[in-house]
């Protein structure tokens, strides 16, 4: 027999490893990864109280959507004691999902945050989209605010990233399923408010992103690229326009800010730029010669490029120069479909266009 080896907890009672359920993702159980991490005393409490929370969030957002198609009934006079009522209920119900989410705190006490525990079920992130049509801006802010404060824990990011272990398991496809979600239901609402924002809530949360993970580990998902692209998109388009989204002219501090932000960004993946793919013989893949995979890292680099120093875009240039090579000479190679070899050519082009260059100048 293995021998049990004795470990006192936080309380300093005496607790055996034997007794602590250890959870990884398996063909059985794959929804909340993270349902065995953080209390470790009693994992199964804490995934239950996760699960209610969930649930509670749903009953919620049932009860906000039964009462905006009620809303056509009440009286026009906004004094009358019935649209008080509505109003007062509408309230409350928000005021209990957001609650459930306890997403006001962005550095939680616990780990992981309650927020990625949440959003570590697939149920939790389908309901963020109907779930955000109610909340006021601010309340969008602090649930964004505390996504990227949280980024490196979530479980697209942790388990999600192009390193996967087990190649065409059950287990790979659903960490690939839960990524996909993730982008289209999570990431669309809760950056939309980006696109009317300033450019010192822009810095500020590219600068909590970057304080928060390790950029050069979480650039290797694909949500962290689509994150930063959004990111680095919306200051660039800032600081190019001068203003702020109510026509207040820039800050020449939060012009100077974004830029050093930029520089940092750029100095943390250098060297580590070609990491950002996919390698080919991924099972996330699907299909070897499938040029969504990479679209993301593409449109980072092009992205990145549009704000590169002449320094900076030589340095994107040599790093990349070699999987550009692959792609053009692949995409020409004509042993591809044609769709194929042309979504190819244009996924580069999208860094080269940036750079002033085309494919059709590859040398190959």
């Amino acid at each position: 027999q293995v021998i049990q080896v004795q470990q006192r907890s936080h309380s300093g009672s005496i607790s055996l490893h034997s007794d602590i359920p250890k959870h990884s993702p398996s063909t059985h159980d794959l929804g909340g990864i993270f349902s065995g991490l953080g209390d470790t005393r009693n994992p199964a409490g804490e995934r239950r109280k996760t699960l209610r929370s969930i649930e509670n969030v749903y009953s919620a957002v049932l009860r906000l959507e039964q009462m905006i198609r009620e809303q056509v009934r009440l009286p026009p006079n906004t004094d009358h004691p019935a649209v008080q009522n509505w109003l007062s209920n509408y309230a409350e119900a928000k005021e209990k999902a957001w609650a459930e989410l306890d997403a006001s705190q962005p550095i939680s006490n616990t780990y992981p945050h309650p927020l990625v525990r949440f959003l570590s079920f697939s149920k939790g992130k389908r309901i963020v989209p109907r779930l955000v049509h109610h909340l006021t801006i601010d309340q969008v802010l602090a649930l964004t605010t505390t996504v990227i404060a949280n980024f490196e824990t979530l479980d697209v990011c942790r388990f999600g990233s192009f390193s996967y272990s087990a190649a065409g398991s059950l287990v790979a496809m659903r960490q690939r399923e839960e990524t996909d979600l993730f982008l289209h239901a999570v990431m669309p609402p809760t950056l939309a408010f980006l696109s009317e924002t300033s450019l010192q809530i822009v810095n500020g949360l590219f600068a909590l992103f970057m304080e928060r993970n390790n950029i050069a580990w979480v650039a290797r998902t694909r949500p962290a690229l689509a994150f930063l692209t959004v990111l680095l998109g919306r200051s660039a388009a800032l600081k190019q326009a001068g203003a702020h989204a109510f026509g207040v002219p820039a800050d020449a501090q939060e012009v100077y800010q974004a830029a050093e932000l930029y520089n940092h960004l750029f100095n943390s993946l250098r060297g580590n730029l070609v990491s950002i793919f996919p390698p080919p013989s991924s099972p996330a893949l699907g299909h070897a010669m499938s040029p969504m995979e990479d679209l993301h890292a593409w449109q980072f680099l092009a992205t990145l490029a549009i704000g590169a120093s002449v320094e900076q875009q030589h340095t994107l240039v040599s790093e990349v120069r070699e999987k550009v090579l692959e792609k053009v000479v692949l995409a020409k190679s004509g042993h591809l479909p044609m769709d194929i070899a042309t979504a190819l050519t244009a996924n580069v082009n999208l860094f080269l266009n940036a750079l002033g260059l085309d494919a059709s100048q590859v040398a190959t």
